[in-house]
């Protein structure tokens, strides 16, 4: 359906008593605006009855219901639905007990044939439409042929097998000239990606149609009532009478015979078509696509086809649906395990905590799957790969930041007022912001991807002077033409946009905690102090030194092998490694002693109060015993080891920043000699 009409339409004429009401009609003069489903008539392949479920009696009907049930619309409005279908009114009452659910049956006629009923019930009515032969469900949708259908369903494993079985069902079903597979893409505009054809008519198989084709309310519409026909083009619609005080128009939404907005009439008519049947394709709640059937001639197919095509429909979304899971569900699996890797590298006790994740932007870069990436905190910015120009990206972030909902926003197209930044355009036409706190925040960026677009046909939009006019009529033309679409990069899809909503916790958590570690003093995995601690304990170690006299060790530890831990056995197992080592050195270690993490597989003691060297130095000894000793794990046993270097204090230097200095220098001596053992700081 087009995005409006300039067609204006007045309540149809009533036939017969010039007393009958006739159901208010709204003005279709934009229908990108109407109400679709208050239309007040029904096409002419059947009749139209509602009863009032409160008292039971007949409050509108169709224009038409005389030679199908045999009695005139005046005699019909206001009486009880009971009187005038007698003991069939409790069996057509059950079919229209389910709301947005059509139900089937028949009704013997006094002339001994019978009517096609299909029921519903839409707020406080029952909907009863009857058409005039009794019909049979088709062959081509009995058990078998329905099992042989969810077969081959199920065993497609993507949408373009989906739309290649549901094209190719549905055109041998029905014999339309043409059957397409409609898709909708970001935008809302539409794109033919399969198609059926009988020879000599026209396909439009990898066209596009814009938005505005079929407006939101006509998709609104179209995700309720799953199939909808126009047996004829050129056929008038009938007009449906209410009954004396009822006024207010039903809601035909989930009507078999609901009749079409005018517009979408005059659309068809335009492409040469007479007659059209569309099923709708629908995953989640939303509209994803749509079976659009053309044909030259009017085509009219009973009740039983039209809702088994509709079944044949809804069984193609659902599998659709399951399928389109399975691929996110799988996409976020992999990203999970890459935020994983993120997550295990960033240590919020590092020295440059800021530094450390600019040292990881490239991962989050490929997370995000981004072509850019700009990271601010603290007033401090890091950049990754292509990005505009600084003050071009600023007007985005800005953009971007005062529509940030829940943290973050993203766009899949450069906004109308930035898009005369020429690097902007380039280089970020698709953005996304997580907002980090504090002064902090990620913007990744995705470059322009210029597409080359066929369309079926121009869509008129404006007066000429560059304004949309308010009211737009049917397209003319569907010839195809190309197009250059621009402003936009590839768009985020939901996969990349729960994970970054989980990166962005992550990231939260992590400068929070390293902003937090210059008033926190314990490392959250071993229970140790931390190194800022650490750093406080050698200070005072050095105050307390130089006015009592005492001396105090500095031993650095530095794990042997404990990486190979962690790429044989999981992170897991390297934390229970860390902690139990963490555990002997404090068993090691005195009251008045200082044991300390300060950061991987690097810890540290402070052996406070000491006599001489000879009391480090044995010290030294037991940490390397007690390193060297197996640590068991659930799969086995692990044998780690460890580095010692030892600095004292005054003897090896006169300051705090001396002694670490020194402690690693002998450290450093220990891992060029072998590792496993311990050394003490000698000038030589």
């Amino acid at each position: 359906m087009p995005a409006g009409g300039d067609r204006k339409r007045s309540p149809p004429e009533c036939s017969g008593r010039a007393a009958c009401p006739t159901v208010s009609v709204p003005d279709f003069s934009d229908c990108a605006q109407d109400a679709l489903h208050f239309i007040g008539e029904i096409q002419p392949l059947g009749a139209l009855v509602a009863v009032a479920v409160d008292d039971g009696r007949v409050t509108a009907c169709s224009a038409n219901v005389g030679p199908l049930l045999g009695r005139s619309p005046e005699a019909l409005l206001a009486a009880p639905a009971a009187e005038i279908f007698g003991d069939r009114w409790p069996f057509l009452a059950s079919l229209a007990q389910d709301s947005g659910r059509c139900r089937i049956g028949d009704l013997p006629r006094d002339d001994g044939g019978s009517l096609t009923v299909v029921g519903h019930r839409r707020d406080a009515h029952y909907l009863l439409e009857f058409e005039p032969e009794l019909s049979a469900p088709p062959s081509w949708w009995d058990e078998p042929a329905r099992i042989r259908y969810i077969e081959r369903l199920t065993r497609t494993t993507d949408r373009a097998g989906i739309a290649r079985l549901l094209a190719d069902t549905v055109a041998g079903a029905t014999g339309y000239d043409r059957v397409m597979i409609y898709r909708f893409l970001d935008g809302w505009d539409g794109e033919v990606i399969e198609q059926r054809c009988r020879s000599g008519v026209e396909g439009f198989l990898g066209l596009r149609f814009p938005a505005g084709d079929i407006p939101a309310n006509a998709r609104a519409l179209y995700t309720l009532n799953w199939q909808r026909i126009i047996a004829d083009t050129e056929a008038a619609n009938v007009p449906v009478r209410a009954a004396d005080g009822d006024e207010a128009p039903l809601d035909l939404s989930f009507s078999i015979l609901r009749a079409v907005h005018p517009v979408h009439v005059q659309y068809l008519r335009n492409m040469g078509v007479r007659g059209s049947l569309s099923l709708s394709l629908v995953v989640d709640g939303t509209l994803w696509g749509m079976v659009t059937c053309h044909h030259l001639a009017p085509k009219a197919l009973n009740a039983h086809e039209r809702l088994a095509l509709e079944e044949m429909a809804r069984l193609a979304s659902l599998h659709l649906s399951n399928l389109l899971h399975l691929e996110a569900e799988t996409r976020l699996s992999a990203l999970r395990e890459r935020l994983a890797v993120i997550d295990q590298a960033l240590d919020p006790s590092a020295d440059d905590p800021a530094r450390a994740l600019a040292a990881q932007l490239g991962r989050v870069r490929d997370l995000l799957d981004a072509d850019g990436l700009w990271f601010t905190v603290d007033g401090v910015t890091f950049r990754r790969g292509g990005l505009p120009d600084p003050e071009e990206l600023a007007a985005l972030d800005r953009w971007l930041a005062v529509r940030a909902d829940e943290g973050y926003a993203h766009v899949d197209t450069v906004p109308a007022e930035l898009r005369h930044h020429e690097s902007l355009v380039k280089h970020a036409a698709a953005a996304l912001r997580l907002d980090l706190g504090e002064d902090a925040y990620l913007l990744a960026v995705r470059e322009e991807v210029v597409q080359e677009v066929a369309w079926a046909g121009h869509q008129d939009c404006g007066d000429g002077d560059g304004a949309p006019r308010q009211v737009l009529s049917p397209r003319q033309s569907f010839a195809a033409w190309r197009d250059k679409v621009r402003f936009q990069g590839r768009p985020w899809k939901p996969p990349v946009l729960e994970i970054a909503a989980s990166l962005r916790l992550h990231l939260i958590d992590y400068l929070r905690a390293a902003r937090d570690k210059e008033r926190a003093y314990s490392d959250p995995l071993t229970g140790l102090a931390n190194r800022y601690a650490f750093d406080e304990g050698i200070a005072a170690g050095v105050a307390a030194c130089r006015s009592e006299e005492h001396c105090f060790a500095l031993h650095l530890v530095d794990l042997d092998r404990f990486k190979p831990v962690n790429d044989t056995y999981g992170h897991a197992a390297g934390d229970n490694v860390l902690r139990t080592l963490a555990d002997r050195l404090l068993g090691l270690a005195r009251r008045e002693d200082l044991v300390a993490r300060l950061g991987g597989d690097e810890f540290a003691v402070l052996q406070r109060d000491i006599t001489g060297a000879e009391d480090a130095v044995a010290l030294a000894e037991r940490i390397v015993a007690a390193m060297a000793r197996p640590v068991t794990l659930p799969r086995g046993e692990v044998t780690v080891g460890a580095s010692v270097g030892v600095a004292v204090f005054p003897d090896d230097a006169a300051t705090a920043e001396l002694l670490r200095e020194r402690a690693d220098t002998a450290l450093y001596a220990v891992k060029g000699g072998g590792r496993g053992t311990y050394s003490r700081y000698d000038d030589g």
